[in-house]
């Protein structure tokens, strides 16, 4: 039973005008999978930790009852996260470091979190403007925190004193940089992020921040760089996780993003005709999917040469993208099963890359697919995935619970129908990403009640 491993938490985030809680942990049942031996129930357990949430709820930063005070982070508290792991029957950690384009450990190539100073906590990631942003106050002490020692080394040496396998949960598209740019943290030197590696707009004057241009080879060696330091720290694995704030903010105007020279070039020279003038979104959103496949390449060189395993992200409709309602709402299932790829449907995307997961399985890059389903059907459009590549397919669903509701599309009753068939086989595993995550009387039905006993 996994409804053990959390502990209470209340209060409210500083985001959102102080609404609801962030992410702070996902849950992952993963099923004879990874090269471990699965447990009695028939499938292994991954618990995903979303670092800085947990650091400010364990510091009691955020969520402290009446007269309790902050108190600083130790080492002991990451061991405790990893005790309680264990002892719920998890075989594997995801352990989700980076926070609003910081990392929540130091490291040769971006900012420490708190590092960076805060941007006008009134201008989003994208291109929308949206009321969201830290208080000085708590970006400060989460970046004091973060200093007093090296939490990913603290956390690989907790999972191993627990026999827990440790994965880098990379933050692939997740605010790259945002608030470490040149302009803003010069004195970041070599280690601030040049703003003309994310996406174009296609008249060259705006970019989309946060989501970096994997067809760019610098962006390339600059992130697998940030994998090849945490392999060298010893972690067991990777996922290329798909999970981005810029998803809502990116605006709706169809293929407006990701018209960088480079890009630009490679069309010119293969379509004979220049996208900026008139594009056709399938041809460039091949091209970049084409820049994310050698990404893979790399990565899966240097996590595979270390010995260790690589999970990628994917879709079933076999396009991912960003952009206001057709960007965000994938995290509850709002995508179709039919593959996209066929160069004619409409794809109403500000920006987004075709996911080549066949030529992945061929050249055997990848070790497993996080799969992303439509609400109905999502097992067998899944299944179909896991046919056709011949990879570990695992279903993701986003869930949460508040005040006595299951919010998005599905119900209680679905998800749990989704990881009983899951458990009986269906697929390899589920994964769960549940926001109010807490044990709080306002944030019911719990997540652990889709898993059962």
């Amino acid at each position: 039973m996994v409804s053990s491993f959390l502990t209470s938490f209340s209060g409210t985030s500083p985001w959102n005008g102080g609404k609801l809680l962030l992410v702070v942990l996902t849950i992952t049942v993963s099923l004879g999978s990874f090269g471990l031996c699965p447990p009695a129930r028939g499938g292994e357990q991954m618990v995903t930790i979303r670092v800085y949430g947990s650091i400010l709820y364990a510091t009691k930063k955020w969520g402290a009852e009446a007269g309790e005070k902050p108190e600083p982070l130790e080492p002991a508290h990451i061991d405790r996260w990893m005790e309680r792991c264990a002892e719920d029957g998890a075989s594997i950690v995801l352990w989700r470091a980076n926070c609003a384009g910081s990392l929540t450990y130091p490291s040769k190539f971006t900012a420490l979190a708190g590092e960076a100073p805060l941007p006008d906590p009134n201008k989003g990631m994208g291109i929308a403007e949206v009321k969201q942003g830290w208080p000085q106050e708590d970006w400060d002490w989460l970046g004091e925190q973060c200093g007093r020692f090296h939490t990913l080394q603290a956390a690989i040496t907790a999972a191993h004193r627990h026999q827990l396998k440790i994965y880098l949960d990379f933050s692939t598209f997740d605010m790259v940089g945002s608030w470490c740019t040149q302009a803003a943290w010069p004195e970041g030197e070599e280690r601030a992020w040049n703003p003309d590696w994310w996406l174009w707009s296609k008249d060259g004057t705006r970019r989309l921040a946060g989501v970096p241009c994997y067809y760019d080879p610098l962006v390339r060696q600059r992130r697998t760089g940030e994998i090849i330091e945490a392999l060298e720290l010893g972690v067991d694995g990777v996922l290329l996780g798909f999970f981005s704030h810029c998803d809502a903010l990116s605006g709706d105007q169809q293929c407006e993003f990701g018209f960088n020279p480079i890009v630009v070039d490679a069309y010119q020279k293969r379509y004979g005709s220049d996208p900026r003038d008139k594009v056709d979104p399938h041809r460039l959103y091949a091209l970049h999917g084409e820049g994310f496949t050698a990404f893979v390449r790399e990565v899966s060189q240097a996590v595979h040469g270390a010995d260790k395993k690589l999970v990628v992200s994917v879709r079933t409709d076999g396009v991912h993208g960003w952009g206001g309602k057709p960007g965000g709402t994938w995290y509850y299932g709002g995508l179709g099963g039919n593959d996209l790829r066929d160069g004619t449907t409409a794809l109403p995307l500000t920006a987004g890359f075709y996911l080549e997961y066949e030529k992945w399985a061929s050249h055997q890059w990848v070790d497993g697919l996080l799969c992303a389903a439509p609400q109905e059907g999502g097992i067998k459009a899944a299944a179909q995935l896991k046919e056709s590549t011949g990879l570990p397919v695992y279903l993701f669903r986003k869930y949460t619970g508040f005040k006595g509701n299951v919010s998005g599309p599905m119900g209680l009753e679905a998800y749990q129908a989704e990881a009983t068939a899951i458990r009986g086989g269906a697929l390899d595993g589920y994964c769960l990403l549940a926001m109010q995550i807490n044990r709080h009387r306002w944030f019911l039905p719990d997540w652990v009640e889709i898993f059962g006993e």
